[in-house]
This record gives C-alpha cells, sequence and structure tokens, in this order.
C-alpha cells in the first residue's frame, strides 16, 4: 500500500460531553468540537504538504452520521479536501447501543440494572438490547477497510469515523488482538496516519 490512510474520530458534541451514549442518533458539535475539527483540518494540511500530496487528491470516505458530517465539513474546509454526498459508507457508522442510544450510565442502569457490568465483563460480545456488539462492528468495518486500502493504492485517504468504529478500523489494519483495540484510544484533537503497517499518531 504505497499511499496513507488518514484516519479521524469526529469533534466533541453534546452529548460527549454530557457522557451520553450516542450510536446511530446524533446530536451537535460543541464549540469545543468545532475547533477540534478546524485544528485537525489544519493539521491534516500540513501532512499533507509534507508529504507532498495535494488535497485534491484525497479521497474522503466517512460515516453519514450528523457528527462526522460536520467533523469533515469543517476539517474538509481547512485541508483543502474535496467531497460529495458519495463519500459517505454506512459501514463507518459507530456502534448502535441500540436502546441505549440517547441515555447516560446513570440511566441505563436504572432501566437495565446490571447490564452495563455485564457490559463491562464482555466488551467484545456483550450486545445491548436492539444494538450491535465489535464482532458485529467488526465485520461490516472490515468490509470497509478492504475497500480502503483498495483505494489508497492509487491515492491518499482520509476515513472520518467514530471512537469504536474508529479503533476498530485502526486494529484491523494493525492485525491487533481484541484486549489490545479495546484499550485504544479514541481522541477528539488527533488523527492516526495508517502506513506500511503501523500507526502514527498527529496531533
Amino acid at each position: 500500500m504505497p499511499h496513507p490512510i488518514y484516519l479521524f474520530r469526529h469533534g466533541e458534541t453534546v452529548w460527549n460531553a454530557e457522557k451520553r451514549a450516542q450510536g446511530h442518533l446524533d446530536s451537535p458539535l460543541t464549540e469545543a468540537g468545532r475547533a477540534q475539527a478546524r485544528a485537525m483540518g489544519g493539521a491534516l494540511a500540513r501532512e499533507l504538504a509534507r508529504a507532498g500530496y495535494a488535497p485534491a487528491t484525497v479521497v474522503v470516505r466517512a460515516s453519514p452520521l450528523g457528527r462526522v458530517r460536520e467533523t469533515l465539513a469543517i476539517a474538509a474546509e481547512a485541508a483543502g479536501l474535496v467531497h460529495d454526498e458519495a463519500c459517505h459508507d454506512h459501514r463507518l457508522r459507530e456502534m448502535s447501543w441500540g436502546d441505549w442510544d440517547g441515555l447516560n450510565g446513570s440511566e441505563i442502569e436504572a432501566r437495565w440494572p446490571g447490564q452495563m457490568a455485564a457490559r463491562r465483563l464482555d466488551h467484545w460480545t456483550y450486545c445491548p438490547p436492539n444494538g450491535e456488539n465489535y464482532v458485529m462492528v467488526t465485520e461490516r468495518a472490515r468490509a470497509a477497510l478492504d475497500d480502503i486500502v483498495a483505494l489508497a493504492a492509487a491515492k491518499p485517504v482520509a476515513v472520518f469515523a467514530h471512537g469504536g468504529s474508529g479503533r476498530v478500523l485502526r486494529g484491523l489494519f494493525l492485525g491487533a488482538p481484541q484486549a489490545d483495540i479495546l484499550k485504544m484510544d479514541q481522541p477528539q484533537d488527533a488523527f492516526y496516519r495508517l502506513h506500511r503497517g503501523a500507526a502514527e499518531r498527529i496531533s
């Protein structure tokens, strides 16, 4: 794979700040989140200039969820990326929390006593009611990553995703075991360059 993949998470959202599960639901970026998106776009512009890539040559792939759309619009403007509706890939969506989407920890515990603890004991396979687990997300993320790697054979690719789905993509790229994937960070003020079997964090 001669060209890098740049992997982003969306900026901070209102529900991130309130510690609510978002999953397939959405809340807008906070002012801090918009600033993070602008800063990441600026950092990408500098990275592309250093590597000798024209921003217009970068292929964009992104989750269709609103918080990623908002992040992409801001970061793309700062970096000079070109994108359209065709860049959105449903396989890059965040893991769904199902009936827990939109709720905070205490609300989940009140309605489903003991289930948050059960999830902590088995993060990889536990599935919230009507939601997804890491097994399901890994299946769709692997298919998306295969297509992204194929694109990167010809051009650099910028991928805008989420915390959970993003670390699964990074873990799959690195061939990391499940336990290591679950420990990976999920920054909103930095992105990763995936290239030649390695992942480098760029602030």
